[in-house]
């Protein structure tokens, strides 16, 4: 546990006018929440205007400082009422939030992946350091247009932020786990890392807030971050990779970049294409309550000619991504009920097809990892193209379910059901 700073330290910090100065930039029109050692809010609503306010809040108790992604016209007079809200409102910033589930280096790659993915829509974000293990990648409000089908750009809140933050997960899930697995070592050393992992997704890792709602906050750049009492820096894109968490050391903070710059309508093909990419999955259509299922066991061994296609274009032999197709025809095969010695036999016999062979050792050592597990993990989702669409051995047909799992469970059990009952008929 990292220990408290003490309450002279604290505010001889947020004395400096450097930091004052910098506070108060992103204070206007925004609603300010002063927020304790327990992670209390002191007051909302509330506001800074000027340096003492920011003194005064912190000799009231407060460590850290959160300010509204919205923009708000007079933020004092912000009630719950949300028709009062929606007249209030004028605008808001998209804040992008990454938090990292076990170390700051995964935050990192999946930073660098969204950045990466919003420059394809000739975005240039600024981006903050959260103060622990975790990055704000910020598109600043008059990015967006001022209307969008003859609404004002307000009214659009808090979905239009939503979507595009799930529509950029979405994008991005694929590269992110190769490169959480490069960061890694491998497929083995990153699921390690999580004993109760439940899929291999790079969610699992970290996390981009979508939850977004009506006076939504996030951390103010320069506030401490209480639980570590690292400061909430802004770093240049290009310093993502070779951040060092020293350079948030309240100290001796690192002031150098800009946050929440850029050019008017940038955002505009962003938002288009999410749209697009909405209506192409029904992201805004209500969505069906589904029981909870339980996973079904296999006591038996399902055969190949259940298979779905994918998993039967793998055992031709590949060329590309085979190091990828070892773990989901491992895990696809534990789930269908083939023991360790049958898996082990089926994958030199792949190896073999493979226009070029991986190494025998390589793959013993793979079979070795998951035959020690205590778990069976599940092979990566259908909608993954990094596992099956772009190595080129997808062929989806009115069988495919979520997971090549579900598939041939379920061909396997609807053709017993269906033998049992011609068996039945021809007896009566």
């Amino acid at each position: 546990m990292v220990e408290s700073l003490s309450k002279e330290e604290i505010l001889n910090y947020y004395s400096n006018k450097i930091i004052q100065e910098k506070i108060l930039s992103f204070s206007k029109n925004r609603e300010v929440v002063s927020v304790t050692s327990d992670g209390i809010y002191l007051k909302r609503p509330d506001i800074l205007l000027y340096s003492r306010d920011i003194v005064e809040r912190v000799e009231k108790g407060a460590v850290a400082f959160h300010c509204s992604v919205e923009h708000w016209s007079q933020p004092m007079s912000i009630t719950s009422n949300e028709l009062e809200l929606n007249k209030l409102r004028c605008g808001f910033d998209l804040i992008i939030d990454i938090d990292s589930k076990v170390k700051l280096e995964h935050s990192k790659e999946c930073a660098i992946e969204v950045c990466e993915f919003l420059k394809q829509y000739s975005i240039s974000p600024t981006i903050k350091f959260s103060g622990r293990r975790g990055f704000h990648i910020a598109i600043a409000s008059n990015a967006f247009p001022e209307k969008i089908n003859g609404k004002s750009i307000s009214e659009f809140y808090p979905n239009l932020p939503r979507l595009i933050s799930s529509f950029i997960s979405e994008k991005i899930k694929d590269r992110l786990l190769e490169r959480l697995v490069a960061l890694e070592g491998g497929y083995s050393s990153l699921i390690n890392l999580i004993p109760s992992l439940k899929e291999l997704s790079p969610y699992e890792f970290v996390e981009i807030e979508k939850n977004w709602g009506v006076r939504h906050l996030f951390r103010m750049p320069y506030s401490f971050n209480e639980k570590t009492w690292k400061i909430s820096i802004p770093i240049k894109i290009s310093d993502i990779k070779n951040f060092n968490i020293e350079w948030a050391d309240f100290k001796k903070p690192k002031i150098y970049a800009d946050f929440l710059i850029n050019k008017k309508d940038e955002a505009n093909d962003l938002i288009d294409a999410a749209f697009k990419w909405a209506a192409e999955t029904g992201f805004f259509k209500p969505q069906k309550i589904e029981e909870k299922k339980k996973n079904i066991k296999i006591g038996f061994k399902i055969p190949e000619k259940y298979f779905p296609p994918c998993i039967k274009n793998i055992l031709k032999g590949l060329s590309d991504g085979k190091k990828r197709s070892i773990f989901t025809i491992i895990t696809f095969l534990q789930n269908v009920g083939w023991n360790i010695q049958d898996i082990e036999k089926i994958l030199l016999e792949w190896n073999s097809k493979n226009t070029q062979k991986l190494s025998e050792r390589y793959i013993t050592t793979q079979i070795k990892w998951h035959a020690r597990q205590s778990r069976v993990l599940m092979p990566a989702n259908c909608d993954s193209d990094l596992y099956y669409k772009s190595i080129g051995i997808c062929q989806k047909n009115e069988n495919c379910k979520k997971n090549p799992v579900n598939y041939a469970i379920s061909l396997y059990l609807k053709e017993m059901k269906n033998n049992k009952s011609i068996k039945k008929n021809k007896n009566k």
